[in-house]
């Protein structure tokens, strides 16, 4: 049976298809949730409660959550959350900013278990996409792999001595 009829199989038909071949559109399509559904509001939210000086509602959840500091935690998490969406949906330092998200997921999990259940369930999915990406990195379509960041220095080829 022929399983391929064409040219050299090993080179890439389309240039779309390493598009579709790699984690970036896991990566894209959550960053661009994270940063619609929670990043754009809290980053907005965090700027009139510091210069502005309006109230916000994640300074009261974060004090009624028993959280020290809220008038500093809650701007420094909206930071993180809108940091990690556009981090992620450009892909730099995609695996950095993978961890940097994971224990204010997992905090939240622990802290506000009376938050709903969709919230519940977007918090374990966005911990399992972090994971995810700390595991594969950015993808084929990235700043990362554009700069070569976080390649292993076991992959780069050796130099020679030329004794």
């Amino acid at each position: 049976m022929i399983d391929y009829v064409g040219g050299n199989p090993a080179t890439n038909q389309n240039p779309w298809s390493s598009f579709f071949k790699t984690i970036a559109i896991l990566r894209i399509g959550a960053g661009l949730m994270l940063m619609t559904r929670h990043g754009w509001s809290a980053g907005v939210g965090a700027y009139e409660f510091i210069w502005k000086e309006q109230n916000w509602d994640w300074v009261k959840t974060f004090s009624d959550a028993g959280l020290p500091q809220p008038t500093l935690l809650a701007p420094a998490v909206a930071v993180v959350v809108t940091a990690v969406a556009f981090a992620w949906i450009t892909g730099f330092l995609t695996r950095l900013f993978a961890v940097i998200l994971m224990p204010v997921v997992i905090g939240f999990l622990i802290l506000a278990p009376m938050a709903g259940a969709i919230y519940i369930e977007a918090a374990w999915l966005y911990l399992l996409i972090a994971f995810t990406l700390l595991l594969f990195g950015s993808g084929a379509i990235s700043l990362d792999k554009l700069f070569r960041l976080g390649e292993s220095w076991s992959s780069r080829p050796r130099k020679k001595c030329g004794y």
